[in-house]
């Protein structure tokens, strides 16, 4: 008995505040009371468990939606990219441009290297060592038709290889007078090489 009769008081004076004196209140009045009424729970809540407050840390609420913040962050880091490659400006092609650019260029240099080999060699050269340079200029060159391929292949790329610079060739002093030996067995200066 003890614990029915204030629970029924309790449950009488909520149905006449629920009933009849609610409805004739102002939204302002009833926004403030509610205000009021759970700031006073809160507080009391807070004085209750304080202990337990003490002894827990903030990482733990955190931890149960820390999967949530993973594929937030994800997703809006996928969105971002793709609007980055695709918003039509220089953006990553740009960028993937000068990557193929940095892998072309030691290309067309070995290439153009290979062929001033193959172009300078004298006509007594050695047959075999002709043949070796012969291989290796056609092996440079179906790098660099498989690398065209490979470009041509991807689309709205244009991609074009720098020419490698010719600026020491022409900072170095001509050597004719001095004259270097003959290579033995292959019958040319090194000079011509």
């Amino acid at each position: 008995m003890q614990l029915f009769i204030p629970s029924v008081i309790t449950i009488v004076i909520a149905a006449v505040l629920a009933f009849l004196v609610i409805p004739r209140t102002g939204a302002l009045i009833l926004a403030s009371v509610s205000l009021l009424a759970l700031i006073a729970v809160g507080f009391h809540h807070y004085n209750m468990f304080y202990s337990e407050y003490m002894l827990s840390t903030w990482q733990n609420g955190i931890g149960e939606n820390a999967p949530f913040f993973v594929l937030g962050f994800a997703l809006l880091f996928i969105i971002g990219s793709l609007l980055f490659m695709f918003q039509g400006g220089e953006g990553a092609k740009g960028a993937v441009n000068t990557v193929q650019q940095a892998l072309a260029a030691p290309l067309e240099t070995l290439s153009e290297s290979m062929e001033n080999v193959v172009n300078a060699k004298p006509s007594n050269a050695n047959g075999i060592a002709a043949g070796l340079v012969n291989q290796g200029a056609n092996a440079v060159n179906a790098a660099k038709n498989l690398f065209a391929a490979a470009t041509a292949a991807l689309p709205g790329l244009n991609v074009v290889a720098p020419k490698p610079s010719n600026a020491n060739a022409a900072a170095k002093p001509p050597n004719a007078a001095k004259q270097s030996p003959v290579i033995p067995g292959l019958g040319f200066r090194a000079s011509e090489v």
